[in-house]
């Protein structure tokens, strides 16, 4: 519209007004000059750090610009770097597409810290292809990644392909181009790889006359497509209207970061013919799902048509929510002079482009609008800017509005202003929902801090998606906690507008350490049961105190695989398993978090033969530290146990090797008795005390009764210790290794069950004593040389004085011999392989070990020496025998020959 006659008049007018309302303007600016002339600002870029990358141009002719990447880095202190990207590109990239509107070539956000840049990589039509180059925004070239092939229509290339990236950090971007000129295609792409490559995770095609794209909410993407008849203008205007003939239909689809597309939803139809309809749809960031605005005008033949405003609002259903008119701001007609921009605080800005006669550039007001179109005075931008076509505008989250434009060939500058809020202030978490949260943003937190809360404007309720809470790091943030929408973890207050967190004891648990939660897009809703926008990385961000912890020395815990992880690590390869626990150790050192070399290597294998499937038990040490600002080795254990325990909300899921580990187990701390006899010092001590009281009884015996087996006081109380130390072995520890038990208590049984059948005597002292008796037959059962004491008459006691005969004493001699082989020297063996199998080695192994070897070692010895005695007295006996055997062989002829003479006479 040039600014002549009536129009001028009208203008100048409206902007005298708009200059009396609001005659003040708040902003800030930031100029520029370059080097070389010509550069023009062509699209700003920001980012969630507050840098902001502007790409400039230098424009050749009317359809083409130089072919270069030149950026600029604007940084939150305002200093700027030159940044150009070193890629020889083909020219053919650097001017206009089929559209007429916008180079081949397009350049793109991409998160975190990330510039795309579209191209084609050659003209020739057997090969020509989309490419993306990642590029850092310092200008490094990361990757390249072919991304489709370019359509040929009429024999031609087709270019018109165009990048998206998604609002959200945790999403990629799309990509979408014209395949034919009535078919779009498109991509849905995963965010970059440790590669820097992109992966298609959804894509699809839409016949449609044109579209408007643009992201929601969910990590979707929304597709609004018009169908339109063409436009008559011949038709007259009482001419009858068929309500069932719909003119024009507007339909949406979303796109999910999954092989899914919700839709098409109907969002607008009229039967009306004639209509040039133009719309702008975005996120409605101050409620649940979108909104589009349309701009609708009646054409009519020689006839300036007047500016209607409607704006539909939707649900993420996809059903419309409400449809509203605008009142249309001081009554402008010429749509094609105007732009509509959606705030993030709700309210939309509205660019008054008024052309100047005979110059390419135009003068430009700022209008702003409240969510319900209502005028609300000027941007804070001065009026009357006089800018050249396609000045670009951006804004932030925080409500900066940034404008750029060329002051002349060799300075640009940028204005900045913020922008009025139609909803309250949402003090940092980029969610107007949001009203406070506790701890609030930047505050200091207790180490093992166990409750967080989120309160909201509105009445809420969980949903399907979690609530994550992180530990910053600078190359990976490592997460300490996820709950999903139905987690027992999650409370509400009675109005249901505060969101209580349980958190784990182990999630704060670093000191003087950055954490931030994350609340995903649905997990919560309000009231209609409509997904609610969450808090994004690094807004929630808060911090640990600094704690110092006390020292605690050297641990070593267990941890057991699931079943399925036992069979995984069974099925490995020796070097396999190496490599497996080795990984082990890297991923619980990242979960916990500590440094990898505070944990020593894992040790395999103890197996759980308490369960039904017996389960392989890991051993794992944890060093001390003297830095009293790392954790101390009770923190870590107590720490990694309930890591485990909770795996399904914690990291411990998240890695292929410790989601592996048996979660009902957990870590439990297990001691290492010859490591750790500081430990068991009291326990020693009583020992030694008990020996040294045995040897009062002792002497009072021997003084009673200086012939009986007096010793056996101490050989009997050793003898009761390893029978109930071996019970307890077998117990507790028997389990971890085979072993083998074969019990004496029969054969004992029968000796003495003999002896009383043969031995009268012996029946009447076991009559009077038959406790005494069943006693000594179970203790038997682990040396078989315990009845001897029996009949040690120790102290000339009735109680130890049993009649028992040879016959038995021979029984009990073979009897213990025969078990020393087939149960004393196994049992031994066995307790020497479970101390060299396990790691962990407890008291109860030990004196159990010790007891053995002492009984061992006598009966070794004893049997040695009565062997000897049996030797002698069974030489002495023949010896006898044979004397015997000579006197008679003398002896014998004498008296034959007396008796010869006696009978001579």
């Amino acid at each position: 519209m040039n600014l002549s006659g009536t129009n001028g008049l009208l203008f100048y007018s409206i902007t005298l007004i708009l200059l009396f309302i609001n005659p003040v303007c708040s902003y800030n600016s930031i100029s520029y000059n370059e080097t070389e002339p010509g550069f023009k600002i062509y699209e700003l870029t920001p980012f969630s750090d507050n840098i902001l990358v502007i790409q400039l141009i230098k424009p050749i002719n009317e359809s083409c610009i130089e072919p270069r990447i030149d950026f600029r880095v604007v940084y939150p202190n305002s200093t700027i770097d030159v940044v150009k990207v070193d890629y020889p590109f083909p020219e053919y990239n650097f001017c206009f597409g089929p559209s007429g509107q916008y180079y081949r070539i397009d350049v793109e956000r991409a998160f975190p810290n990330f510039m795309s840049i579209l191209y084609v990589n050659s003209t020739d039509l057997s090969s020509a292809s989309y490419y993306i180059l990642l590029v850092s925004r310092t200008g490094k070239i990361v990757s390249n990644t072919y991304i489709a092939p370019v359509p040929i229509v009429n024999g031609e290339l087709y270019v018109d392909g165009y990048l998206l990236s998604h609002q959200s950090e945790e999403f990629s971007f799309i990509f979408s181009y014209y395949e034919t000129k009535t078919a779009v295609a498109w991509s849905y792409f995963s965010q970059p790889d440790v590669n820097g490559k992109f992966h298609q995770i959804n894509y699809g095609k839409f016949y449609l006359q044109n579209y408007y794209l643009f992201s929601g909410m969910d990590g979707s993407f929304l597709f609004v497509t018009m169908n339109s008849t063409s436009t008559d203008f011949q038709t007259e205007h009482n001419k009858f209207i068929n309500p069932s003939e719909f003119t024009t239909k507007i339909y949406m689809n979303f796109i999910k970061p999954t092989m899914k597309v919700d839709g098409p939803f109907l969002l607008y139809q009229t039967a009306i013919p004639n209509l040039d309809i133009d719309y702008i749809c975005d996120a409605a960031y101050t409620s649940t799902g979108g909104m589009c605005l349309l701009k609708i005008r009646k054409i009519k033949h020689n006839e300036t048509s007047k500016l209607h405003l409607l704006k539909i609002s939707f649900q993420n259903s996809g059903s419309v929510s409400s449809v509203n008119k605008f009142i249309n701001p001081m009554g402008i007609n010429d749509t094609d002079n105007i732009m509509f921009n959606y705030l993030y605080y709700g309210g939309y800005l509205v660019r008054i482009f008024n052309k100047i006669e005979n110059s390419d550039n135009s003068i430009v007001q700022g209008i702003m609008l409240d969510s319900d179109g209502n005028y609300n005075g000027t941007w804070n931008f001065p009026q009357n800017l006089i800018l050249s076509p396609g000045n670009p505008l951006t804004t932030y989250r925080s409500g900066l509005m940034i404008l750029g434009y060329n002051e002349n060939e060799y300075t640009w500058k940028l204005l900045l202003a913020d922008m009025p809020k139609f909803i309250p202030d949402d003090c940092g978490y980029n969610n107007p929902n949001i009203k406070t949260t506790y701890p609030s943003i930047n505050s200091n937190i207790p180490l093992s801090t166990t409750n967080i809360n989120i309160t909201y404007h509105l009445p809420v309720s969980a949903s399907t998606n979690y609530i994550s809470i992180y530990q910053y790091n600078e190359d990976t943030p490592i997460l300490r906690q996820s709950i999903s929408g139905d987690s027992p973890l999650l409370s509400y207050s009675p109005d249901n507008t505060t969101i209580n967190i349980e958190v784990l004891e182990s999630t704060f648990n670093q000191p003087n350490s950055i954490y931030y939660v994350v609340v995903d897009y649905n997990a919560v809703e309000d009231k209609s049961n409509q997904p609610l926008d969450g808090i994004e990385k690094n807004q929630w961000k808060f911090n640990t105190i600094n704690s110092q912890d006390t020292y605690s020395e050297d641990a070593v815990g267990q941890l057991s695989l699931t079943i399925e992880g036992t069979e995984y690590y069974e099925n490995l390869l020796p070097y396999e398993q190496e490599i497996f626990l080795s990984q082990l150790r890297i991923d619980l050192a990242k979960s916990i978090p500590v440094n990898n070399s505070r944990l020593n290597d894992i040790k395999c294998c103890i197996y759980d033969k308490s369960q039904q499937f017996p389960r392989i038990v890991l051993s794992l040490p944890i060093k001390s530290t003297r830095n009293q600002n790392e954790r101390n080795v009770d923190r870590i254990i107590k720490d990694l146990n309930i890591l485990i325990n909770e795996k399904e909300i914690t990291s411990i899921s998240l890695f292929n090797t410790t989601n592996l580990l048996e979660a009902s187990f957990g870590f439990r701390r297990t001691r290492n008795f010859l490591d750790d006899l500081d430990s068991f010092k009291y326990h020693l001590i009583g020992i030694v005390i008990g020996i040294l009281m045995l040897g009062l009884p002792y002497i009072c015996a021997r003084k009673r009764n200086p012939k009986g087996k007096n010793f056996a006081i101490f050989k009997f109380p050793l003898i009761i210790v390893d029978f109930v130390l071996g019970i307890t072995f077998i117990l507790n520890n028997g389990k971890n290794v085979s072993q083998l038990f074969i019990p004496s208590f029969m054969m004992s049984m029968t000796i003495i069950l003999r002896e009383i059948k043969r031995n009268r005597r012996f029946y009447v002292w076991f009559r009077n004593k038959t406790d005494m008796a069943t006693l000594f037959t179970i203790l038997a059962s682990i040396d078989l040389e315990v009845l001897n004491i029996l009949s040690s008459q120790i102290g000339g006691a009735m109680l130890f004085s049993a009649p028992i005969s040879e016959k038995m004493q021979m029984y009990i001699f073979w009897g213990s011999f025969i078990g020393f082989f087939i149960k004393g020297i196994p049992r031994f063996i066995i307790q020497v392989l479970y101390r060299k199998l396990v790691i962990n080695y407890d008291i109860i192994p030990f004196l159990a070990l010790l007891t053995s070897s002492i009984i061992l070692a006598n009966n070794i010895i004893s049997r040695i020496y009565l062997a000897i005695v049996h030797l002698r007295k069974k030489r002495a006996m023949s010896l006898m025998a044979l004397n015997i055997r000579v006197k008679e062989s003398v002896t014998v002829p004498q008296m034959t020959k007396k008796k010869f003479r006696h009978s001579m006479y």
